[in-house]
């Protein structure tokens, strides 16, 4: 049954109020307000009607503090009063009242009232909890997700790598025992050295794609990248990042134009923006333009006062809006046997969002080309609470 707290510095309003509930509700009671705040601290009622005119501190005093405590800031308030005016209910609304009945009181006007305050509690602890197992589902969903993405990238080269080393261990078996047959002719010997290298170089090739797998996987986590906070130039990284990637650019036949506007410079992380930034672009080269090449547009714009908007376009494939909605999935390849983390854009999100403290959002048209934009501080959050703590 539903706790009700009845606070009134009367005792005949008090009993008139529990015989009126009683039947539907579990009621407790005070004759005073320090007493209903003391019975608040020890158990919390599902609502409180409160007198307004009491000794010591008023129904509004009573309120105010219910409504500054934020373990009982949620606790439903319906005054009961004699001071029925339009200008008392309002003023009992501003202190966080969420229903008003003056005295003398309806019987089945107060039922109701509580009634319909009682199921709007409920409906809104319903949907609370509705929302905390969304999350919950949503999070382990993601988990999921993440821990099938690592195993489906990690089995195949993993595979190739035992494969590679098992054969390694049956030709050495194999050349164990023409040695101890007698002389080893050396066509054997070349031979078995063949074998040898072949399954070698495999296995480094396979362990060395696993070994990036897992590298970018600890990247994306944000935790793991190694940078240090620094104040850099906007302009600076985007130039050295094109420079970087000026082979690969020109070899896909792909021009970078550049709308940058004033010069920012940033308080943030250098290395995993210039990381960001370079995925990006990749993605251009790798996805956009596949055939033939193409330009890709950098721009950077101010946000008001602390923030910045940088967005890398293409005019290349685009994407159909069922591959638009996987993308920030792990490890999503927007074609088959793509590389290690697919287009990279888990990697980006989480880069952009937990190092970097801003959002980025991604639109596509088959045809018309992708649009990324970024929306990031001038100052990442965590520079900015060392700041404010000097």
């Amino acid at each position: 049954m539903p706790l009700i707290l009845v606070v009134d510095d009367q005792p005949s309003n008090i009993h008139a109020l529990y015989q009126l509930l009683v039947d539907e509700c579990e009621v407790a009671m005070a004759t005073s307000g320090a007493e209903a705040l003391a019975f608040c601290a020890q158990q919390l009622p599902d609502l409180v009607l409160l007198d307004v005119l009491m000794p010591e501190m008023s129904g509004y005093e009573v309120c105010d503090r219910l409504k500054a405590d934020p373990r009982t800031r949620g606790i439903p308030v319906i005054f009961v009063t004699v001071q029925g005016s339009a200008d008392d209910e309002a003023r009992g609304f501003q202190h966080g009242a969420v229903d008003y009945i003056s005295k003398p009181f309806v019987d089945v006007i107060v039922q109701a009232r509580v009634r319909t305050q009682l199921a709007l509690r409920q409906a809104s602890e319903s949907f609370a909890r509705t929302q905390l197992e969304l999350f919950q589902r949503d999070k382990l969903a993601s988990v999921g997700r993440t821990i099938t993405g690592i195993a489906q990238e990690l089995s195949s080269p993993l595979g190739n790598a035992l494969i590679s080393a098992c054969t390694l261990q049956d030709d050495l078996a194999h050349l164990r025992q023409l040695v101890q047959a007698g002389p080893l002719r050396r066509s054997d010997l070349e031979q078995h050295l063949q074998v040898g290298e072949d399954s070698i170089g495999l296995l480094l090739a396979n362990l060395q794609r696993t070994l990036s797998t897992v590298d970018s996987f600890l990247q994306s986590t944000a935790d793991n990248f190694g940078d240090q906070r620094r104040s850099f130039s906007l302009q600076e990284l985007v130039h050295e990042v094109v420079a970087n990637l000026g082979a690969v650019l020109s070899a896909s036949q792909v021009r970078c134009e550049f709308d940058l506007g004033e010069d920012l410079y940033l308080l943030s992380f250098r290395g995993a923006l210039a990381k960001v930034l370079m995925t990006l672009l990749q993605n251009a080269v790798r996805h956009a333009y596949r055939e033939t090449g193409g330009e890709v547009h950098v721009r950077v714009r101010p946000l008001g006062t602390d923030q910045l908007v940088l967005s890398v376009q293409d005019h290349g494939a685009g994407m159909e809006p069922a591959t638009l909605g996987k993308v920030f999935d792990p490890f999503f390849a927007t074609r088959p046997g793509g590389s290690p983390g697919g287009s990279g854009l888990y990697i980006v999100r989480n880069l952009v969002n937990f190092a970097l403290g801003g959002q980025i959002q991604v639109d596509s048209s088959v045809g018309v080309g992708t649009t990324v934009t970024l929306t990031l501080p001038l100052s990442s959050p965590e520079a900015r609470r060392v700041r404010a703590g000097d």
